[in-house]
């Protein structure tokens, strides 16, 4: 069997621990040549950039070829086949229209006593970068998670950086993607070199004031590393998929589902859980069926994620295994259930909810809309995805009218001597001196 089944109530810790904790990337283990990385970057600047990409991915840039110009966009929409540059034109507005229905009231004021009106007002962040990842493939898609949300938002400058293709070049579809989009200005760097640049700033690159984007255990490192310097959106680490599934549920779906994030890398992840014992037996046997069909690299990526964090488990009831993806906060959960709506009402911690037997999470991944840069390793149990209102600041405001201010005079100036701040309470007293 290319993947193991267990019962929730037999389960040893060692085989619950394993599950529970995914890969957890480590990225301890690099934070000392990422933090070099980093501080080569903050004092060479450019140049370190051309190194560390030399050094790293085997590829030599100029510096005066940092940037993508806007040539190569031009060049990448005759590299790219109609039919793509379609897709990704379709599927960016399936985005677009998502993240412009989260958009927040902009502002809002409210009378919170006699003469005093306090309010918000939403202000988006000037400037971002967004990091999209290469290395095991190109991504559009990861081009419309982060920069369109941005720009949504009304963020004046989109910054990108994503790795060069072999021979210097950005891949054109990310580039076609980038242009349909509206990112502002792109750089062909990749790698924790790439959020150093973006976080303090080079000749070339400008210093934003949030990186969002999934990326490598090095570009998750650095991010670590630097989160006093500069803001962050939700951290993606490796794919991880949970099923919940009853008697309604086709098997070859559920196996076909089950290896979806697992096609990413070898430390990714995908479990079953179900109430239903011949469900269970059922995908456990044609997993291997669709695990054949994969390209080499993809199969081995499958078979060792299944094989180190993958699993299926059966459990007592649907009550019991909706507790478990509860307790698992998974990035990607699918609801495949009778009443898939009702179901949804009792999870309390995923990244994102794939609803029904006709919504596989790879529906998210592709530009259904929704956001697919999903909390990982649990971090679903306190945030959500990606979404528009991680480019605004929420900005309060309020406004006293003399008799306003006097209304509420006593108190504030009470207090203001209890805690001992004697200013605080002249400054309003000072106003009603004769």
């Amino acid at each position: 069997m290319v993947i193991k089944s267990f019962r929730l109530k037999e389960m040893s810790h060692q085989d619950s621990e394993r599950i529970m904790k995914r890969s957890q990337v480590d990225t301890e283990s690099v934070h000392d040549e990422v933090q070099q990385v980093i501080q080569s970057v903050r004092q060479k600047g450019d140049e370190a950039l051309v190194d560390y990409t030399q050094k790293f991915e085997e590829i030599k840039i100029e510096k005066d070829k940092i940037e993508v110009s806007g040539e190569e966009i031009e060049e990448a929409y005759r590299q790219v086949d109609e039919k793509t540059v379609e897709a990704i034109r379709v599927l960016a507005d399936q985005v677009r229209r998502f993240h412009k229905a989260q958009l927040p009231q902009k502002m809002w004021s409210m009378e919170l006593s006699p003469g005093l009106v306090a309010g918000q007002i939403m202000i988006p962040i000037e400037r971002v970068g967004c990091y999209v990842p290469g290395g095991r493939g190109w991504f559009p898609s990861a081009v419309m998670m982060t920069v369109l949300p941005a720009v949504v938002a009304g963020v004046k400058e989109v910054v990108v950086c994503t790795p060069s293709a072999p021979g210097g070049k950005v891949n054109p579809g990310t580039l076609v993607a980038l242009d349909i989009c509206g990112g502002n200005r792109t750089f062909r760097v990749g790698g924790a070199q790439a959020i150093a640049g973006m976080t303090y700033g080079t000749e070339t690159i400008p210093k934003v004031n949030k990186i969002v984007g999934p990326g490598s255990k090095y570009v998750l490192a650095a991010y670590h590393l630097l989160r006093s310097e500069v803001d962050l959106g939700p951290l993606a680490g490796p794919g991880e998929g949970l099923i919940v599934a009853d008697e309604t549920a086709k098997a070859a779906w559920v196996a076909s589902d089950l290896i979806i994030q697992c096609e990413h890398g070898f430390d990714a992840a995908g479990v079953l859980v179900t109430h239903v014992p011949e469900l269970a037996q059922q995908v456990a046997e044609q997993i291997q069926n669709h695990v054949e069909c994969l390209p080499e690299q993809n199969k081995n990526f499958v078979i060792e994620s299944l094989k180190r964090f993958g699993a299926i488990i059966l459990t007592d009831s649907l009550e019991e295994s909706l507790q478990f993806a509860n307790d698992y906060a998974v990035e990607h959960l699918q609801l495949m259930t009778r009443n898939p709506i009702l179901d949804m009402q009792k999870i309390k911690n995923a990244g994102g909810i794939y609803l029904g037997h006709y919504t596989p999470l790879s529906t998210g991944c592709f530009g259904s809309g929704p956001n697919h840069v999903l909390p990982t390793n649990r971090r679903a149990v306190v945030e959500g995805g990606l979404a528009t209102h991680h480019f605004y600041k929420q900005v309060s405001f309020e406004y006293f009218s003399k008799e306003g201010l006097e209304h509420l005079k006593e108190h504030m100036v009470r207090l203001a001597e209890y805690e001992g701040f004697i200013a605080h309470g002249n400054a309003i007293l000072e106003r009603f001196k004769v």
